[in-house]
């Protein structure tokens, strides 16, 4: 049994020897990833430190003026909404005294066609209907006058015709 744990030691022994050996490999593996992690991450801070300062640059010269922007912006939208208000009421104004003059202008109209309706009438009533009596009565006296003229030459005509027959035989 001492060579079982002779051999068993000395298996243990190399074991532990190549776990050494190979935990030393990763060691040295993983220092030489850490010194090129470090030379990138120097590299990249140098390169980035530039551009993080103008960065944080623009957004200190920036942050009045957008400020600023942002306190114009609300002036000027209150402004705006004033305005608008403004011109709502002067809108609805304006449409309410359109409506009261097309109200006039509707009244006008109908004034204007009752009183040449009640002219009209009149003129009938009182011009037209004279005048056509008036017509009626001489048209009666020209037909008379003309009927008195045609009986007249009727005779004439009949003598002469008379007169002429009995030349002829």
């Amino acid at each position: 049994m001492t060579t079982v744990v002779a051999i068993f030691v000395i298996v243990a022994a190399v074991a532990i020897v190549l776990q050494m050996a190979i935990l030393f490999a990763l060691y040295k593996a993983v220092r030489q990833t850490s010194a090129r992690v470090e030379g990138i991450a120097v590299r990249m801070e140098q390169q980035t430190s530039p551009l993080l300062a103008t960065a944080n640059a623009i957004l200190e010269d920036a942050q009045p003026k957008i400020g600023e922007i942002t306190s114009n912006l609300a002036e000027s939208t209150a402004t705006l909404r004033a305005h608008v208000s403004h011109v709502a009421e002067a809108t609805g104004e304006i449409v309410e005294r359109a409506r009261l003059n097309a109200a006039r202008v509707d009244e006008f109209v109908g004034n204007t066609m009752d009183k040449i309706e009640g002219a009209s009438e009149l003129l009938e009533s009182k011009v037209l209907t004279p005048v056509r009596r008036v017509h009626a009565i001489v048209s009666a006296v020209t037909a008379g006058l003309g009927f008195l003229r045609n009986s007249r030459g009727h005779k004439a005509r009949a003598a002469r015709a008379g007169h002429d027959e009995e030349m002829f035989i």
